[in-house]
């Protein structure tokens, strides 16, 4: 048996593993957000793997944020559950709240596709 034991199962987290959310402010689409969950060793959970999830936010025009990291206490990861985000862009007319909503997972591949993100852009 591991010394290191996998994360703890969290079904929560299901929707993160090659997601694909719409950002809308207002009613009208601003861009999409893509995520994916893997795990990482913590010394603060020494013997248990935790779970990791990164997010990129692909705006409407093309333009991309730096992917982002969120682990316990999964503050972005709470909120895109409570069906918004905050969002701190490069560019300060974009950062601010956007409402969340999951797409469907054909729509999500699509989508994927569309805007080129692959899972090295994590």
């Amino acid at each position: 048996m591991p010394i290191v034991t996998p994360p703890v199962a969290d079904d929560s987290l299901t929707p993160f593993d090659g997601g694909v959310g719409v950002l809308t402010r207002g009613g009208e689409v601003m861009g999409h957000v893509a995520t994916t969950l893997g795990s990482f060793w913590s010394p603060f959970s020494p013997l248990r793997m935790q779970w990791w999830v990164w997010h990129i936010v692909a705006w409407s025009d093309g333009a991309r944020e730096p992917s982002t990291e969120d682990y316990p206490p999964f503050l972005s990861v709470s909120e895109m559950k409570a069906g918004h985000l905050e969002v701190l862009s490069r560019d300060p007319s974009r950062t601010g709240r956007y409402d969340f909503a999951w797409l469907g997972s054909a729509e999500s591949a699509a989508t994927l596709a569309r805007l080129r993100i692959t899972p090295e852009d994590f």
